[in-house]
């Protein structure tokens, strides 16, 4: 038997899907202990995110769901991460107008977690994420600002290239938002604020992929 047809994706998602069983079982035996029972419910949810995961890239098709709760699920995975206040404090302020539906739930969660966590980086010291999101002109229109020193210009240009990073270890995260903002039709684009208080991301959706409303009965 070939071995390499042991490297299938169904059967690293099964062994993917024995790490979060073990992982589960160890955050079952933290959760006896009050002193350890909030850490506890946070590996629960980073192993239910991870399934998630593991589930949606074996599928074509995902079930759409409204911005708001993709939203909601990337906020929870940054606070859950600062757990134990062994980050700076970081805060979200958030202006979505209903009605934006994206496809590939998991897909688009990543897209904001990389979005946040680089703003994470560049606020070592604390601020304030804010995420707004529009429907204008025909697309859907998602801003992400933060409250750091900006992009250095000599890496502006690249910025979406792997392996380009202001961090010593890093230069992935930014390439995963700009590939999964393209294979939906959509761009993204970095700068520098306008007022210098940070950087902005801005990513554009052509409404017809990124409005997928379920029909109704």
């Amino acid at each position: 038997m070939n071995q390499a047809t042991d490297l299938t994706l169904p059967c690293l998602v099964h062994d993917l899907n024995n790490v979060f069983q073990t992982l589960g079982e160890a955050a079952e035996l933290l959760a006896a202990d009050p002193k350890w029972a909030s850490l506890s419910a946070v590996i629960v949810r980073s192993i239910e995110r991870g399934k998630g995961i593991a589930e949606s890239i074996q599928q074509v098709e995902q079930e759409p769901a409204p911005f708001e709760t993709i939203l909601g699920n990337a906020i929870a995975f940054v606070e859950d991460s600062l757990i134990g206040g062994h980050g700076p404090e970081i805060r979200f302020s958030c202006d979505v107008e209903p009605g934006i539906v994206l496809r590939r739930t998991w897909a688009w969660e990543r897209v904001l977690i990389n979005l946040f966590s680089n703003a994470m980086h560049a606020m070592p010291h604390g601020g304030t994420i804010y995420v707004s999101a529009r429907l204008e002109n025909g697309k859907a229109e998602i801003i992400v600002r933060d409250e750091g020193a900006g992009i250095a210009p000599e890496i502006l240009k690249d910025l979406f290239r792997p392996h380009v990073s202001t961090r010593v270890r890093g230069g992935l995260g930014l390439h995963i938002v700009e590939t999964i903002v393209k294979q939906d039709g959509g761009a993204v684009n970095a700068s520098n604020r306008a007022d210098g208080l940070g950087a902005e991301f801005l990513i554009a959706l052509p409404a017809e992929k990124s409005m997928a409303h379920p029909a109704h009965a």
